[in-house]
Formats: C-alpha cells, sequence, structure tokens
C-alpha cells in the first residue's frame, strides 16, 4: 500500500537513538513514574517478579518487563494511581561462586549487576519507580526480614530441629524439599543427598488447609498454577493406626516404641495387610535391629537409600530393596502378627515413615512381595472375579497367595476381611467407615488429615544471606537478638577464594548473650534467599519506613497487587512461600488482605531460532542490546508484544524484529500525515462527513474498542493487531482524499489516538509523537485513553446474501437493522432473473447476513 506523502519535507526521520535518549533524560527530570498516591483515583498495582542480578538482562526478562511496563503505563492512563516498582532479589549462591571464581567479594559483584540491569531497564523504557528500589542485600532491607523472623518465631512459627535433610555436595547447603526437582538440586542440578542435621525450619504446614482453601479465591490465576499448589498441599483424608511392636514370640515391646502409627487413607484394607514397612530414615531402626542378625542387611538397605533421590524411591519404578527387622507389629483389627520390614521405596517425608503394606492392592508393595516371597492376601473383589464366589463368605477358605501378574485396583467388595465380608470397599467407603469407628471405640485409630507439605527447612550453610539472628548460649539456650541490635549484619572482609565461611569468622559468631551477658555464639547459618522474595512487594508499598517493615495503611491501600507476572517455574517455591507469608503476617495484624496476588500472569519462555530456551548457561541468550543498537528499545517492546500472546512460549525470530521496526516506521509517517493535516482547534462534526470521513471514523471506533478490550485480557498482540488496522485505515483515507479534503478534526483525532493506544507498547515513539507532531503539553503516558463508543462504529447500511433455493445468485446492501421485509423486499430486486415464472412461497432471513429465497 502507498504511504506517499504531500507534506515530505515536514516528516522528520525516525531516529530511535536520538529519541529514546531524549525521553529517557526528560522522564528522569521529571520523575514521571513517581507513584501519586492519590486516594481520589482507583488503586493498581503491578509488579513484576524482581530479578536475580547475576550478570545483564536478557530478553526472558526484557519479556516479563516489558509485559508489566505496558499494564501499567495503559493503567495509568485509564486513570488509575499505579504503584509500579522494582528491586533486585540479591542475596544468593551464584553472586557468593561468581566472587569466589573472579577473587573479589559477592557485595562487589552483584551492586556492579545491579547498576548494569537498571542502565538496561533505563534503555528499555521501563516505567519504574525509582525511589522505592528494593536491593534485599542492603542491611535495610534484610533488617526487617530478621525482624519478620523473630516475630514468626514468637509465634510458634519457627523452631530448630534435628532431621534427615536434602544436601546438595556442589553448593554444600541443604534445600527445602521444593528445591529438590526429581532428586537433583534445583540450581546445580547435582544430585541430592540425605544427610541428618540440626537445622531453621518455618512452619509452613500450620497454614496448610487454608493455603489449600483459599486457592478458590484466586480466579484471576492459571488453573495450572493452582493445581501444583494443591497437588503439592497435598491433602489426604483417612485414618492413623496403631501397630503394636512385638517379637518373633509375640511378646510386645513395652514403652513407647512399642507404638508404631501409620496414615492410611485405605483402613478398609487392614486384613490384606501382610507386611508392615519403615523407612529407612525412620527415627529408632537401627536402635531396633542393633545387636542383632538382621543389624548388617537392615543398614545395607538404609545406606543405599541414601544414593536414591526420594521422588525415585517414592515413585517406585526402580528395582526395590529390602531388609526384615526381625521385630513383628500385632495388626489391630485381624489381630496377625506381621512381619517388620525396611524398604528403599518408602520415605519418611509422607505419612509416619511406616507403612502398612497391602500387596493386593499396591503395586509396589505387591512387586516387593514377590521378590520376597511374602504373602499375597486378596481382600476386596469385584463380584465377576473367580475368586469372589470362593471367598464371598465370612467363613471361607482363606488365599493367602495368587497367580497374579499386578496388584488390583481395590474397588469392589470386601472379602477375607472378618465381620467386614461382604461390605463395600473403597475410599469413604461403607467398610472403610466400619472399620474406622470400631478402631476409634478400642483406640487404636482415629480420623485424620494428612498433608504432603512439610515444613520450610531455610537453613542455609553459605556467606551471602540474610543472617538468622539467633544466639547460641550454654546457659540460656537459642535466645532471639535483641530488636535494638538488628540488623545482624554480614562481615564484608571474608576471604571466600580461600574457603572462609561465617561459622569460621570469629568477628562474626563471637558475642555475648543477651539475657545473662556470658560468652556466646551467633548462629552462622543464613535464610534461604526465598525468604526475602517472600515479602518484598510488601516493602514496596511503603519502602523508606525505619520503624517497620511497612505500616499498615500502606499496606492496605495498594495490596494486593492487581497484576503480577512472572515465569511458572516459581509456581511452588516464591508463590506458596509468599501465600504463606502474607496469611502469617495478617495473623500478626500488620495488614488486612488474605492473598498476596489477585492476578497471575505466567508468560511464556523465549526460545532461540533452534527452540531451546535461552539460558546464560546454554550459551544461547539474546541480549536487548543486539535489537536496541540497530533498532531502538520501541522495537524491541513491541516485537515482544507481539509476536505471540503473553503465556505462549516463542521462539525468537530476527525478521519479526526487522517487520516491527517496519511497522513503527510507517506508523510515525501515517500520524505526521495526519496530524499535518489535523487542527487541534477543529470541531468534529459528523453531519459533514463524508463517506471517506465516515469510513474512518467508524474504523477509528471500532478499533480503539477492540484495542481497549484486548488490553483488558493480556492480549497485547491482537491490541498491536487493532492499532495496526487502525494505522491501515488511516492509510488508505489519506490516499483516497486529497490533501485539501481531508476532514482537520479526524485527522487530528485518529492521530491522537493512534501515538494514545501504542504509546504503552512504544513509550519513546509515542512521547516524541505527542510533542513534536502534535504540539501536546505533558507526556503521552499522563493523557487519558481514548474513549471510543461502538454505537458509532456501526455501518447505515450492510451488504447481505442473496440465495435462490440455497445457491447464491447475488448481494445486496440494505439499511443497518432493516426488518424481515425490507430484507426480502431488496433480496426480490436484484434476484428477479431468477424468479421469472416463479412464485416467492418463502423467505428465510439471517438479519445482517443472507435471504434466501424459497420459490415453487
Amino acid at each position: 500500500m502507498c504511504d506517499c506523502t504531500d507534506h515530505k519535507e515536514e516528516i522528520p526521520a525516525y531516529d530511535a537513538k536520538t529519541i529514546e535518549e531524549k525521553w529517557v533524560k526528560a522522564w528522569d527530570d521529571e520523575n514521571l513514574f513517581a507513584v501519586d498516591t492519590d486516594p481520589a483515583k482507583p488503586k493498581k498495582y503491578v509488579l513484576e517478579m524482581f530479578p536475580y542480578p547475576s550478570g545483564d538482562l536478557h530478553m526472558g526478562h526484557a519479556r516479563n518487563y516489558t509485559i508489566g511496563d505496558a499494564m501499567a503505563r495503559q493503567a495509568r492512563m485509564r486513570g488509575f494511581d499505579v504503584l509500579h516498582p522494582i528491586g533486585f532479589d540479591a542475596f544468593g549462591l551464584p553472586a557468593e561462586n561468581a566472587a569466589i571464581k573472579h577473587n573479589t567479594q559477592a557485595a562487589a559483584w552483584t551492586y556492579k549487576n545491579m547498576d548494569q540491569a537498571l542502565a538496561t531497564m533505563k534503555r528499555m523504557g521501563f516505567s519504574y519507580d525509582m525511589d522505592r528500589l528494593v536491593k534485599t542485600c542492603s542491611p535495610d532491607y534484610y533488617r526487617w526480614g530478621q525482624w519478620i523472623f523473630e516475630k514468626l518465631w514468637e509465634r510458634g512459627l519457627v523452631y530448630r530441629k534435628k532431621n534427615p535433610v536434602n544436601w546438595c555436595p556442589k553448593c554444600e547447603t541443604v534445600l527445602a524439599n521444593e528445591q529438590v526437582t526429581e532428586g537433583r538440586c534445583w540450581r546445580c542440578d547435582s544430585e541430592v543427598e540425605k544427610r541428618d542435621l540440626e537445622q531453621w525450619y518455618i512452619k509452613i504446614t500450620a497454614y496448610a488447609q487454608e493455603l489449600l482453601d483459599d486457592l478458590e479465591k484466586l480466579p484471576g490465576w492459571p488453573e495450572r498454577v493452582k493445581q501444583m499448589q494443591a497437588n503439592w498441599i497435598g491433602r489426604s483424608e483417612g485414618a492413623e493406626v496403631d501397630f503394636t511392636l512385638c517379637d518373633a514370640e509375640g511378646n510386645p515391646i513395652e514403652g513407647d516404641e512399642g507404638k508404631i502409627t501409620v496414615f492410611t487413607t485405605r483402613a478398609d484394607t487392614l486384613f490384606g495387610n501382610t507386611f508392615f514397612l519403615l523407612a529407612p530414615e525412620y527415627k529408632g531402626l537401627m536402635e531396633m535391629v542393633e545387636g542383632t542378625e538382621y543389624e548388617d542387611a537392615v543398614r545395607e538397605v538404609v545406606e543405599g537409600a541414601k544414593h536414591i533421590s526420594a521422588v525415585e524411591r517414592a515413585q517406585g519404578t526402580l528395582e526395590k530393596h529390602g531388609a526384615f527387622t526381625g521385630r513383628y507389629v500385632v495388626n489391630p483389627v485381624s489381630g496377625a502378627k506381621v512381619p517388620v520390614w525396611v524398604a528403599d521405596y518408602v520415605i519418611s517425608d509422607y505419612g509416619t515413615g511406616a507403612v502398612m503394606a497391602v500387596p493386593c492392592g499396591d503395586q509396589r508393595d505387591f512387586e516387593f512381595a514377590k521378590k520376597y516371597d511374602l504373602p499375597i492376601v486378596p481382600i476386596i473383589l469385584s463380584d465377576d472375579d473367580p475368586l469372589y464366589d470362593q471367598l464371598k463368605d465370612e467363613k471361607s477358605t482363606v488365599v493367602t497367595s495368587v497367580d497374579w501378574d499386578e496388584a488390583l485396583t481395590c474397588e469392589g467388595t470386601l472379602v477375607q476381611s472378618g465381620k467386614y465380608t461382604g461390605m463395600v470397599g473403597g475410599k469413604h467407603s461403607e467398610g472403610e467407615a466400619a472399620i474406622v469407628a470400631d478402631l476409634e471405640a478400642a483406640g487404636t485409630g482415629k480420623r485424620s488429615v494428612q498433608y504432603r507439605l512439610r515444613d520450610w527447612l531455610i537453613s542455609r550453610q553459605r556467606y551471602w544471606g540474610n543472617p538468622i539472628p539467633a544466639i547460641h548460649c550454654e546457659h540460656c539456650g537459642i535466645v532471639p537478638v535483641p530488636e535494638d541490635q538488628l540488623p545482624v549484619t554480614l562481615p564484608e572482609n571474608l576471604d571466600l577464594g580461600a574457603g572462609e565461611t561465617l561459622a569460621e569468622c570469629r568477628d562474626f559468631y563471637e558475642t555475648t548473650c543477651p539475657v545473662c551477658g556470658a560468652p556466646a555464639r551467633r548462629e552462622t547459618d543464613t535464610m534461604d534467599t526465598f525468604t526475602c522474595s517472600s515479602w518484598y512487594y510488601l516493602r514496596y508499598t511503603d519502602p523508606h519506613n525505619t520503624e517497620l517493615p511497612f505500616s499498615k495503611d500502606a499496606a492496605n491501600h495498594w495490596m494486593p497487587v492487581d497484576n503480577y507476572i512472572g515465569g511458572i517455574e516459581h509456581a511452588i517455591l516464591h508463590l506458596l512461600y509468599s501465600r504463606f507469608f502474607t496469611k502469617a503476617l495478617r495473623d500478626m495484624g500488620f495488614l488486612d488482605v488474605d492473598e498476596p496476588f489477585t492476578n497471575l500472569l505466567c508468560q511464556g519462555m523465549v526460545k532461540d531460532e533452534n527452540g531451546d530456551t535461552m539460558s546464560k548457561s546454554k550459551g544461547n541468550v539474546v541480549p536487548p542490546s543486539s535489537v536496541i543498537e540497530p533498532y531502538g528499545a520501541d522495537t524491541m517492546r513491541l516485537a515482544i508484544l507481539f509476536i505471540a500472546p503473553p503465556e505462549k512460549d516463542f521462539d525468537w525470530d530476527p525478521k519479526a524484529v526487522a517487520g516491527a521496526n517496519r511497522f513503527i516506521k510507517r506508523a510515525w509517517n501515517i500520524v505526521w500525515r495526519l496530524a499535518n493535516d489535523g487542527d487541534a482547534n477543529a470541531v468534529l462534526d459528523t453531519s459533514v462527513f463524508s463517506d471517506a470521513d465516515m469510513k474512518l471514523y467508524r474504523e477509528r471506533h471500532r478499533t480503539i474498542a477492540r484495542c481497549t478490550q484486548d488490553f483488558d485480557r493480556q492480549q497485547f498482540n491482537t491490541a498491536i493487531s487493532a492499532v495496526m488496522e487502525l494505522v491501515n485505515a488511516a492509510s488508505t483515507y489519506l490516499n483516497a482524499v486529497a490533501a485539501g479534503e481531508r476532514n482537520a478534526a479526524l485527522c487530528r483525532l485518529v492521530a491522537t489516538d493512534i501515538v494514545s493506544v501504542l504509546a504503552p507498547v512504544c513509550p519513546f515513539w509515542g512521547d516524541e509523537l505527542w510533542h513534536e507532531a502534535l504540539h501536546n503539553e505533558g507526556s503521552v503516558y499522563t493523557a487519558p485513553w481514548p474513549e471510543f463508543d461502538l454505537s458509532e462504529a456501526v455501518e447505515d447500511e450492510v451488504e447481505i446474501a442473496v440465495q435462490v433455493l440455497g445457491k447464491m445468485r447475488a448481494h445486496t446492501k440494505v439499511p443497518t437493522g432493516a426488518t424481515p421485509e425490507q430484507m426480502q423486499a431488496a433480496a426480490e430486486s436484484v434476484a428477479s432473473k431468477w424468479l421469472e415464472g416463479k412464485t416467492v412461497v418463502k423467505a428465510i432471513c439471517v438479519p445482517g447476513k443472507l435471504v434466501n429465497l424459497v420459490v415453487k
């Protein structure tokens, strides 16, 4: 399409570099992006997950922040009071490892990277309120992380305990369960080991049910993320059943250790329990076999399990290994003496670490029983099973072995189950209810709810993290650091390259007990960095508060975050922890909201031209500068938002970038041409419009409506498509109507509209045209979003198809909203030659679409 102009000498060339440098400075000088905090306006809190400063930003960052920036800019134009901050998740192992590698300090490396990232953000035109910048490695931030830790401690939500923990040998630190993916470290992908260590925990399980229930309060979250969290929390309804431990002669073991409790969701299968299993980590297991003939075999299983990930063990797909302990338990409903084994497919992270094995209904137990020649007793069968007639009566013959190839589904009627034989079995079944009721009456069982979720292990044995504010005193035990002594700051002179740690730094750990004044030792573990990112969105609401981490008024004004943008990889870790922190702080009285993030957008991954996800480790990242240098930041932003919907992955395409640049230049020329023909003082009067004027005017309302709706749906690619349609319509108008005949008010309106709706995506381009082509004051960013009226987009006439006996014969135009009678008359007029000698017996009218004439 030709975009020739009558004003070539008046249209400056599009010079992205000069324009962007100009507006970066202007926006800084005007402090344009500072929060207004205007109570008269509705608030909008737009937030992207803050970055880890491991180097300069890459295209994945650029996509995340461009999405959020477009939302924030458009929201302000829509009349919202917008909070749009940024910061850095600045503690963590990569900085420490880089400091060791480059023989520098972690702080120096981190602050250098933050400065580089901020410079890149500025080049990309992101509208952050820099007065609210948060850096988690700054003492004025992590002071309040320590303060929150102590408040959680006061409420019994922090404790220290010795437990088998996940140990990453490469990172040389422990990991929370959530940070182990398929048996490997979430950060370095090393195989994780189990070690017994005394560590600090946050009691997230205290909120397990609320965290599960309140997922229903999050309609603005992707269903996939909510399901991932629900699965991780893992609520199971069942019963706790007590088994009595005994020796080979059936003599009970006295004391607390004489009872082992299991959790089961299928109490109805108790009569099928032919052996009993303990996890290799089960407390007291080795003491149970110490000095017996079974000790060596049990120890071999225990040691072997340390080299298999918990995930692989729980899946049960590997070959199973076990050993008999020489002990037995008494089944509380059948009275049978059941042998106790240790098995490597049982894990301690679920239930009690003890399992009543039912090989007839569990495939893992079935395979274990087959390997070690243990009984398999069928206790639940379908009515058409060949064994059913033999076993359906309470006094039927006992069957303790089967020739099955696999376990059954455990659904049907109970058999070989004493007085419960004949009852329906299954979860929440008649048989299950009867057995649990009898267990409760006998005092050997009770209803119970269990969760897969485990308490959050936050201890880290590394330097670059938030110090845990605790002091170990021989006389007073473990006591918190007094609030007026916070923050506990990190030393800045550790020789990390030589392997020096906080535990070896006497200047750090030597202290006095704040209770008794005796010499004491400061805690040398630091907190998991996810504690820093679990409340940073609250600090943004009141970042300069020196009395509290944030004021309740500020938090209640801005929270919850209205639009949160970040990767799906944080579905379990960061998002679950943040929900917990919000609820715990709410219960302490520091804010009133239940959930931190109302709407969550998980943006897709940016992949290279080969379809591989970009990552620094692969060396395939595309730096933003590779697009900004030749084309400008606006082209980069436009390409990122136009290539695909924000939630979808996409392959980086240099051709799409070049195409985005061509469109920006074309739209630049169209706006200039419209502006040169426009008049800011002209009055828009549709009564004097020509047909061409009216067509452009209607297209203006239609495309502005579509663009607005697509922004609301966060479908920026189709919103940009709508802008492209308006640019095309404007080009058609300019090429069809002579310069002196163009409507000045309409030209001005459409030029303003194109700039306004594209400005959130291309802000430098937008402000330059706003000032230089349209000669407006202020910023387009602070101007109102264009209004639209869909009734103004309705055509006076609409074209309809005319059929005769279902065959297409002609087209004609009828008034918009024409009656069936009017449509039939128009159709008969244009189809007259097909109606000669025939009688119209019926007209089938589809309003605004077609008329089918039925004749005979």
